[in-house]
């Protein structure tokens, strides 16, 4: 089964990071928080350490694995696997999404998040989440 590591990434100010994936992309035009597929060989930090340097060109301080869950639609069968740390907003650099954003919690309900963010969502929104820092 596919692992994906997804950041849940803060600034100093305690707003998250949120990135709207590109037209071309499965969910395109909808909001997602960051990451990919973990490499063999690779644990769950270095996957998100890596992706993140992939798709936003930023070093990130990982801080809490949490427990992943289950994503199934159509072909696709993921574990998803949410990671908290935080980023500076000014070291980013879009790579492969058409822009980003920090926004409180609070604003998530604005915005239309990729399906298979919802277990994400529902984490950060629940009494489990523990903010880094």
């Amino acid at each position: 089964m596919t692992r994906v590591v997804m950041g849940l990434l803060f600034n100093d100010s305690g707003r998250i990071l949120i990135a709207k994936r590109n037209p071309s992309k499965r969910y395109g035009g909808l909001w997602e928080f960051p990451g990919g597929k973990i490499e063999a060989g690779e644990t769950i930090e270095e996957a998100l350490e890596r992706e993140i340097m992939e798709e936003l060109d930023a070093p990130i301080m990982v801080g809490r694995v949490y427990p992943g869950y289950l994503f199934e639609y159509k072909s696709l069968k993921a574990e998803f696997i949410p990671v908290s740390g935080t980023i500076l907003p000014r070291d980013i650099t879009l790579q492969e999404h058409d822009e980003c954003r920090f926004i409180e919690l609070a604003e998530m309900n604005g915005y239309e998040i990729s399906p298979y963010d919802y277990g994400a969502v529902a984490l950060l929104n629940s009494d489990r989440f523990e903010p880094p820092g």
